[in-house]
């Protein structure tokens, strides 16, 4: 059975086709939140404050289920205000990752404060581990593990490729484990082969807004400087 595919939007109409097509779910990535806004893939560009103030007028755009990036840090009140804030603007899951954190011992407390600042029982928190060809397959194991104890049940293993699959797959876990197709080297065939919960798919909308953004401003220059 295929997995169910959520698509990656980073502006209102995007929301708008995409709810048209049936989604009933949508992912505003703040890394190409940063992209639409400020032409940059680099998420630290764009502040938390910025994003979820983007995130909010947004979700207030479409009956779509919305699923958001939070601020992880050891910043209990970061983390705390921003999960707030996403559940304040009418987000259904959050989303954070593991990046930054060199044990599994560090994302394990960083998940008991978030589920702290979580209110809302039907709120969902995803958590993303963006760091499997660092650490490798004993470390995953062991954030999974770490997820599992927080009382995390839904887990995105990203920045990885058709061939990562297999081995991915001798990671024995009762975890509902999903995809994101994030880079070039993984595809909607390849991952399917996982068997994943759903995947989120971000990459193609990445490459439309960068070659978007070159068209256009090739357009200016030449309207600019050759009328």
């Amino acid at each position: 059975m295929p997995a169910h595919i959520i698509p990656a939007a980073s502006n209102a109409l995007m929301l708008k086709h995409l709810e048209s097509e049936g989604f009933d779910k949508v992912y505003l990535d703040s890394r190409l939140a940063t992209a639409q806004l400020l032409g940059s893939y680099n998420a630290d560009l764009l502040s938390m404050s910025a994003y979820l103030d983007y995130v909010s007028r947004l979700a207030a755009v479409t009956d779509m289920q919305v699923l958001a990036d939070a601020s992880v840090s050891d910043n209990a009140w970061t983390l705390s205000n921003s999960v707030y804030a996403l559940q304040e603007a009418g987000c259904q899951a959050v989303v954070v990752t593991d990046a930054g954190f060199d044990t599994a011992e560090q994302l394990g407390h960083a998940l008991n404060t978030l589920n702290k600042a979580i209110s809302d029982e039907t709120f969902e928190v995803i958590v993303k581990l963006d760091g499997f060809v660092k650490y490798g397959l004993d470390e995953l194991q062991a954030r999974i593990d770490i997820a599992q104890i927080s009382g995390i049940d839904q887990i995105i293993i990203s920045n990885i490729s058709n061939a990562d699959v297999v081995i991915i797959k001798a990671v024995a876990t009762t975890v509902l484990i999903s995809l994101i197709i994030d880079n070039e080297n993984i595809t909607y065939y390849g991952a399917q082969q996982l068997n994943p919960q759903f995947i989120l798919d971000t990459y193609r909308v990445y490459t439309g807004l960068v070659q978007s953004a070159r068209k256009i401003s090739q357009n200016m220059i030449l309207k600019l400087f050759m009328g």
